[in-house]
């Protein structure tokens, strides 16, 4: 039977990028299918930078933005095209929840060849290389998602940190059934769907149509599945403003400090850093603006470690560092809650960012190929 489907495998009626998960990656990677490829700037991050992303966009349009189908900085667009008197296209692979090893894995399988941008912004906090609730980078929808995309074999046992995880890898690359497992889940999902399309007339099985309560219940088994119109994020307006105190969810996120996390996650920095450079694709990775209160929860000294080892890692590869986690410029009335920026303050960042890129002149060098 594994033989047999390994050799059949191709007659299959999917493809790599087949899943039963409408997972946040899976709505991203799709739209970048189909308009994302050839942008000039890539924004990267987790949901510190989709928050400035959807609200700051919202705010500037004056109309609420669907995360599933938005993927691109109108603002920041707005911005750099006015100054440079040039077409500027951006794309977003801002997930949240994004560790650095999401972000190399989703450059090394995704932004090459067509697909390669100028420009990689890549918003970091302390958060992406030292959450305490993390089990291992291979455990994140988006490393499992890219991992049927592309080939991470290479990064199996060092993405994985417990026995049993690196024992499940090693089952998987010996037997193909077990390797494309999530296939049969998809195939059951594509089939079952047919079958309710057909007798019972249930033409859109896409959208979320269940109540609340049922759909929290859902959630609980499968929090990666997320319908098109299930998210959408709405103008700031300062009426109706909110402050939301989440440091709670940090206290337990910055509460242990795992030095084999933090190592881990730097070296898959150092990865992106080297696969940039060695690409001819210009690297910006900009330190994200949070407040007095998130950063008052980081354990002594290790706010000064992370940005010293980032800022060292970047000068290393030829990568940039911009350090927009300056209280003066980004106040609290600029937060949602203790890291996330409401649409006012997103719009304030995507300013602050396009004078600061403009200022280096990274991406004009970058549009004539002429990078350093």
């Amino acid at each position: 039977l594994d033989i047999g489907a390994r050799l059949t495998y191709a007659h299959w009626p999917l493809d790599n990028y087949a899943s039963a998960n409408r997972s946040w990656i899976w709505w991203t990677t799709r739209d970048f299918r189909n308009s994302g490829k050839g942008a000039d700037i890539v924004l990267m991050g987790s949901s510190l930078m989709m928050a400035a992303l959807h609200g700051g966009d919202a705010t500037y349009l004056k109309q609420p933005q669907n995360v599933a189908f938005h993927h691109r900085s109108t603002y920041l667009e707005h911005l750099l095209t006015d100054k440079l008197q040039s077409p500027v296209r951006t794309f977003a692979f801002a997930i949240g929840g994004q560790m650095a090893s999401d972000a190399f894995v989703i450059a090394r399988t995704l932004l090459s060849g067509q697909g390669k941008p100028h420009m990689i912004v890549y918003g970091i906090a302390p958060r992406d290389f030292m959450d305490n609730t993390l089990a291992s980078p291979a455990s994140t929808e988006t490393f499992r998602y890219m991992s049927r995309i592309g080939d991470l074999g290479d990064l199996g046992f060092s993405a994985r940190t417990s026995f049993w995880e690196q024992a499940e890898f090693a089952l998987s690359r010996v037997s193909f059934l077990y390797e494309r497992r999530l296939d049969f889940v998809y195939l059951q999902n594509h089939y079952v769907r047919d079958l309710l399309k057909h007798l019972c007339g249930m033409r859109n099985l896409e959208y979320v149509q269940d109540p609340l309560p049922l759909r929290k219940i859902a959630m609980l088994e499968l929090p990666e599945d997320n319908g098109p119109n299930e998210l959408a994020v709405w103008p700031y307006d300062p009426a109706h403003y909110q402050y939301m105190n989440n440091l709670p969810e940090y206290l337990k996120r910055y509460a242990a400090f795992k030095k084999r996390t933090f190592d881990t996650q730097l070296s898959f920095l150092e990865r992106l850093c080297k696969y940039c450079r060695d690409e001819g694709i210009s690297l910006v990775l900009v330190n994200m603006p949070l407040t007095k209160d998130n950063v008052a929860l980081i354990p002594s000294g290790l706010y000064d470690l992370y940005l010293s080892q980032v800022t060292g890692l970047a000068g290393k590869y030829q990568a940039r560092v911009l350090d927009l986690n300056q209280p003066a410029v980004f106040p609290k009335e600029y937060f949602a809650d203790s890291v996330h920026m409401n649409g006012a303050g997103g719009m304030r960042f995507f300013e602050v960012l396009s004078d600061k890129l403009l200022d280096q002149s990274r991406v004009a060098a970058s549009k004539h190929g002429a990078v350093h």
